[in-house]
């Protein structure tokens, strides 16, 4: 094939007869050929209408899979003359982080643009000297008016009175913890949490005590048991692309579940920070028991966690007292500037307008692993993450140090293990710091091989 002119068909052929969406196998059978060499960079490719017509396909799914060529480096438009193989760009192999969950980053030009503007509206509409006093914890009215729009899509309505802003999730995790119940008083939860829990529980001598779950996540049943046997108040749940198996539990079970919370007069903990990611993700719990439940929404996981601004739906304004009295115990204030920001954001729409392009992008991102993960492999992808099954020949040291060979971070089951609770294997991959989707898509590959290879050497592991 000559290193320019205008390219055949032949590439994409195969693509026709695999699984998966249409669009992305067409986008890996070109990157496929254009490895084997079977392209050639400044290759001309057919127009989309006449790829479209030649293959039979709808000219949307060739669109979409031009554009998303097109976002991983493979071609480049070139206005009318239409579209090319793209030239090989120097590679800078850093290593890459598949063990933290951040959300991908928007268009670093938009988001810089946003911020300053949102900035210089703090600035202008705001007494300066102000900003720099103390503030009482919690947030003022202005933020918790922020809030309350920001938890409308998932709450409703609800009362400013029940509402707090922390500065993060973590700091209203600990702040709950200190806020309800004893020292050594148990916490319930899954086999697999957050690691922030284990990190609050851990430093506030709280013992974390398992509940069974099932597929559809903890069973109702079990956790009225274990609240009885451990004389349990307090309960953490992370029922929305749970954190690290990916599982959504369905509506049905929330509503079992609340119903116990009611019936045994327990607290829930429930920390939905990816809930504005999921597909069709179900009414949360504290829109089931009210008055049962903390609500932890947080700005992290869906726009950044540089604006360190989480939100708390307590169950009653009592709570919510408590609560900020814990939260002055530990800090006594939050970061002004930083919470007039972000409500700012929220106010003006402009954090609306972050999550969204960070949906769309997590949602593609989520496809890409479920398309490129074996079956055998993948148990769940949501959110910001994919959760694998770990096959039986290898051991989170093992894999952990095979894949920092290979330069990429990664976060294994025993990161997420309670004490003495049961071990689950398994290995979180998450999605959202690579730089693009063609540094994920090659990861991703690399993960699948190296989980299917064969058993590593007895010294690593």
């Amino acid at each position: 094939m000559p290193r320019h002119g205008v390219a055949g068909t032949d590439w994409v052929r195969g693509a026709l007869a695999g699984s998966g969406p249409l669009y992305l196998r067409v986008v890996t059978a070109l990157e496929r050929t254009l490895h084997a060499g079977g392209l050639s960079p400044g290759q001309r490719l057919p127009s989309q209408r006449a790829l479209a017509q030649q293959l039979g396909i709808d000219l949307t799914t060739v669109t979409r899979a031009f554009d998303e060529a097109r976002k991983r480096g493979l071609i480049e438009a070139r206005g009318p003359q239409g579209s090319f193989i793209a030239p090989p760009k120097a590679g800078f192999a850093q290593p890459l982080d598949l063990s933290m969950n951040l959300p991908p980053v928007p268009d670093p030009n938009a988001l810089a643009d946003l911020l300053r503007r949102g900035a210089a509206a703090v600035l202008a509409r705001s007494n300066a000297p102000d900003l720099m006093r103390y503030h009482l914890g919690g947030g003022n009215p202005t933020d918790r008016h922020a809030a309350a729009r920001w938890l409308q899509p998932m709450l409703g309505t609800v009362d400013d009175g029940c509402l707090l802003l922390t500065e993060g999730a973590q700091v209203a995790l600990s702040a709950i913890l200190l806020s309800q119940g004893n020292d050594r008083s148990p916490v319930l939860c899954d086999r697999l949490v957050y690691p922030g829990l284990l990190q609050a529980a851990s430093a506030l001598g709280r013992p974390l005590v398992v509940v069974e779950g099932d597929a559809q996540g903890m069973c109702p049943q079990a956790l009225a048991r274990q609240a009885r046997a451990c004389a349990a108040r307090l309960v953490y749940l992370n029922p929305t692309c749970h954190n690290p198996t990916a599982l959504t539990v369905p509506a049905p079970r929330r509503v079992e579940l609340a119903q116990v919370l009611e019936r045994e007069h327990l607290l829930a903990i429930e920390d939905d920070p990816y809930w504005h990611l999921a597909e069709d993700a179900p009414p949360p719990l504290a829109t089931l028991a009210p008055r049962h439940v903390f609500h932890v929404a947080t700005l992290s996981k869906v726009i950044s966690p540089g604006l360190r601004t989480a939100f708390v739906h307590c169950p009653s304004p009592a709570h919510a007292g408590a609560m900020a009295r814990a939260l002055r115990a530990t800090r006594l204030m939050g970061h002004p500037l930083v919470s007039a920001l972000a409500s700012q954001l929220l106010l003006d729409g402009s954090a609306q307008a972050l999550r969204d392009q960070v949906r769309a992008e997590a949602h593609e991102r989520v496809r890409m692993a479920r398309y490129l993960l074996a079956p055998s492999l993948l148990v769940n992808a949501a959110g910001l993450h994919a959760w694998c099954r770990l096959p039986p020949a290898w051991t989170d040291r093992a894999l952990v140090h095979r894949a920092q060979l290979q330069g990429m971070a990664l976060a294994p089951s025993s990161s997420f293990c309670p004490p003495d609770a049961p071990f689950d294997r398994g290995v979180r991959l998450s999605l959202g710091l690579a730089a693009d989707r063609r540094q994920l898509e090659s990861a991703l590959q690399r993960i699948d091989h190296l989980l299917l290879s064969d058993a590593p050497p007895t010294h690593d592991r």
